[in-house]
This record gives C-alpha cells, structure tokens and sequence, in this order.
C-alpha cells in the first residue's frame, strides 16, 4: 500500500544504524507503526516488536505482518466444507471470497460514480464492479466475524488483505485525498485478493510480537520497559484520516454507516487527529512520549522538513536520556510525490533527507 512516510526503503539504513549502535535483539516498541514495514523488519531481525497506531488499518497490517507468527487455518464452516481447521487454509478462504456473488453496498454506494438505487454520489474511487466487490467481501468478513467463524487475528488477515487489494484497484494518485476525474488503467482491473505473509519469527526471543490501536503512551504504559524505542511519527501537518478514509473505513467497517462529508466522502475522525501534526503541539508530543516511555534505547526518525525543528528535537532527547550518548544518522531519498508541479503546489525539490536521532535512556 501506498503510504506517506512509509519506511519500507529506509529499512536497510534503519538496520544499519542499529548495527552500527551494537543493538541486536530484544523488546522493541514501535508506536507508530503505519503499514508495519518497520515493525517486520524488526521482528526478521529477532526483536519482539509491540507495535501500534491510531488507524484501525494500520492495526490490521500489525496484526497481519507483526503479530501474527504463522499464516492461520480457517474452519470449515468459513470454506463452506465440513472439517477441522487446516493451516493452508487461508489461500482457500481467499478464494471462496472472491467466488463470492456480488452485492453493492456502502463502498458502491458512495464511492462509485454509479451508486446505488438510484443514489449517486459522483465519487470515482472505484468501478462499480469492483465497488460491489469490496462491499461483498467486507460485509462477508463482517458476518464470519459476528459469528465466531473467525477470530481477532484471522478477521484483521482478512481485512488488510481486503485493503491492500482495493488499494492496487484504487483511482487515485496515491492517497485517497482526492480521486482521479477518468479511469487509470488499474482502475479498471477487477479486484484480485492476494495472501499476505506474516513474518515468521526467525528466533524465540522474536515470539510474542504484539498489534494495539491506540495512542503512543496508551501502549508504553501497557508493555512497560522495553529495550528499543522506534518513533516514526507524522512529520507534516497531513492528517492520516482525511488521506487514507477508506482504508480507515474498510477496517472500521459500516455498521452503523458512518455519516459523510465533503466531496471525497470523509468519515469522522475526530479521534484520530494527531497532535504531532499539529505546528504548536507537536514538541509536547514528543516529549509527552518521552516522560511516558521506559526504553533503554530511543531511535526518533524524522524528515528534514518536518515541523519539528532539529534544536527542538536535540533537547528532548538530551533531557530525557544521556545527553553524552546523543547522536544524529543521515541518509537521502528520493521525495514520494502523489502528483505533478501544478498551479496550486509545487515541490522544493525530489531529494529530502531522513535523520535518525538517537540517544540512550538514564
């Protein structure tokens, strides 16, 4: 999936630098998990991650990549055979959704230029092929999961399966602030459900990997002492909410439908608005984080046109750990951008710099 500040390649710079700190292995805490490509990452490596985030889709990639030890098995009931729950079973299960006949609902309701019953929107974010598609999988899901078929972790597989497939058939750009005016060629394509792999832990000390939603200091003050603390937050004033509503809406679910707003079709979000993206509150963010955390090592990672300025950044990180032990890594990227230099925005330039700070907890 597609995700604003997404880690995926700076992981190898990120494993780097712990190398570099003689880090290697233990309980490690990452609370801003986003996609969990960081939290996998930790966990390959042989750290038993605790990972979280505000966004129920990002719960469901934590519970699919992190938490989860092993692709489960699924009963019988759900594959529509009679037997016990078989540990290849998840392929199967995928098929039995796609095989599914379809049934518009809410997703083809609101976000297909077709509607529904004569309810019409003018939203492109889907066909209304595959608008159908995902109401009929979702609401599946929904009912397996009211009636025990499933259980928490096999229901969030489900859903971030259910998420990354919508996003490959997606209108957009990139993020969902906005839907593309004609039909993009993968647009077009039907929706196709492919597995996704949970990490399995390469050593004993990686079991025990952990999913929350959540706030930061919710799940610091659930795990108590961890050896690393991983921090990626939100470094700009985009909310997550009104980029990603329907990631957010396919992991929440419709029951009860959500009221909208606005041309894109926005759910409420008061509840997952970020402090940290906010220019005025985003130092006592951090420092709020750090008063909380019992951590033996603090990695921060931010970019360099994030709204907290470096100085800011040094002295919390001073005054929270050893002041002695403070140290800054650097590597470059190319910019992720959604769209082209237009009228209305145009880039600073396609190079930014990535910093990870460090410092060592008292």
């Amino acid at each position: 999936m597609r995700y604003i500040g997404n880690k995926t390649k700076l992981v190898p710079f990120l494993l780097q630098t712990l190398e570099e700190l003689g880090l290697q292995g233990g309980v490690a805490c990452d609370p801003f998990a986003g996609t969990a490509s960081v939290g996998r990452a930790l966990k390959s490596a042989g750290w038993r991650v605790h990972c979280g985030d505000l966004m129920a889709a990002s719960y469901a990639y934590q519970v699919a990549r992190v938490e989860l030890d092993r692709t489960p098995g699924y009963s019988g009931t759900v594959l529509g055979s009679a037997g016990s729950r078989r540990s290849n079973s998840y392929s199967a299960v995928l098929r039995v959704l796609e095989g599914l006949p379809r049934e518009p609902g809410f997703v083809a309701e609101h976000y297909t230029p077709h509607g529904v019953d004569g309810q019409k929107h003018g939203r492109m974010y889907f066909t209304a092929e595959n608008g159908a598609a995902i109401d009929t999988v979702r609401e599946r899901i929904s009912a397996w999961s009211l009636s025990g078929a499933i259980d928490r972790r096999e229901e969030q597989l489900l859903i971030a399966t259910l998420i990354q497939a919508a996003d490959r058939v997606a209108n957009t750009t990139g993020v969902y602030a906005s839907f593309v005016k004609s039909w993009q060629p993968n647009a077009t394509r039907p929706l196709r459900l492919r597995p996704i792999r949970p990490t399995v832990p390469p050593t004993l000390s990686a079991v025990g990997s952990s999913a929350y939603r959540g706030g930061a200091e919710g799940l610091l003050r659930a795990i108590g002492t961890v050896d690393l603390l991983y921090l990626d937050p939100p470094y700009n004033e985009r909310q997550y909410p009104g980029y990603y509503h329907l990631p957010e809406l396919l992991a929440q679910g419709w029951r009860p439908p959500p009221e909208l707003r606005g041309k894109t079709g926005l759910i409420p979000d008061d509840d997952l608005r970020s402090d940290w993206c906010r220019r005025g509150r985003c130092e006592e963010a951090l420092r709020s984080v750090l008063d909380v955390a019992d951590a033996g090592h603090v990695l921060l990672s931010y970019n360099d046109e994030g709204l907290l300025p470096e100085e800011k950044i040094e002295s919390a990180l001073r005054e929270s750990g050893d002041p002695d032990s403070y140290r800054v890594f650097t590597r470059g990227y190319r910019r992720y951008r959604s769209d082209s230099d237009g009228p209305n925005r145009r880039y600073s330039g396609n190079a930014v710099r990535e910093r990870v700070y460090y410092v060592r907890g008292k």
